[in-house]
């Protein structure tokens, strides 16, 4: 009758653990499949290609580097807005398909996990609002981002509309083709006082 008991409280923990771990590993699972039922739908590409969603079309036409921006105002020789890793400036071209619309979101994704907003910095060159793309009217700008030169290699852009519902958005995710040996070259030759609106030191 003991044996049985033993048996029996024993089975009971085990069933218990089990349990135990199954709920936590669905409550850690959770998290993650709610936030991919959040992401905005997205196309993917490369350089060059035109990537496309029910929203708007964009083609990434070149990507460069930069060691420092140049400032805003050119009277006064105000200096450079440097940084202590590398500026990525990515030019793209895109259209609407139905109505006129803005890439509200703009993000350098990179291995490991790392995500780098658009942020240009304050005085420099890069500063102004992005256009508001209209049907059938390919339209250039230009994303900048700083981020360390180590996180370079392998970044992915990410573009969308955004909104206040992320699943009913729309997104290109565009590889950049940045692989190290790429990535090697461009920080290698990125130029000093880059202007962003000129496309040129």
């Amino acid at each position: 009758m003991n044996v049985q008991k033993v048996l029996l409280k024993g089975g009971a923990g085990i069933g218990g653990t089990v349990l135990l771990a199954g709920a936590m590993w669905m409550y850690s699972l959770k998290p993650k499949v709610e936030a991919q039922e959040l992401e905005p739908i997205r196309g993917g590409g490369t350089v060059g290609e035109e990537v496309r969603n029910r929203d708007f079309s964009v083609r990434v036409e070149k990507v460069e580097a930069a060691k420092s921006l140049a400032p805003g105002l050119s009277f006064g020789n105000p200096p450079a807005v440097g940084t202590d890793g590398i500026y990525l400036i990515v030019r793209v071209r895109a259209t609407s398909h139905r109505e006129p619309l803005e890439l509200r979101t703009a993000e350098l994704e990179t291995p490991g996990g790392f995500t780098f907003k658009e942020d240009p910095r304050t005085g420099s060159s890069a500063g102004g609002a992005q256009p508001t793309f209209q049907p059938m009217i390919w339209t250039p700008t230009a994303f900048v981002f700083e981020l360390p030169k180590k996180r370079l290699e392998g970044a992915h852009l990410v573009v969308g509309t955004g909104g206040l519902l992320p699943q009913l958005s729309a997104a290109a995710d565009i590889d950049l083709g940045l692989s190290g040996d790429r990535a090697d070259e461009l920080i290698r030759n990125a130029p000093e006082r880059y202007d962003v609106r000129a496309g040129k030191p």
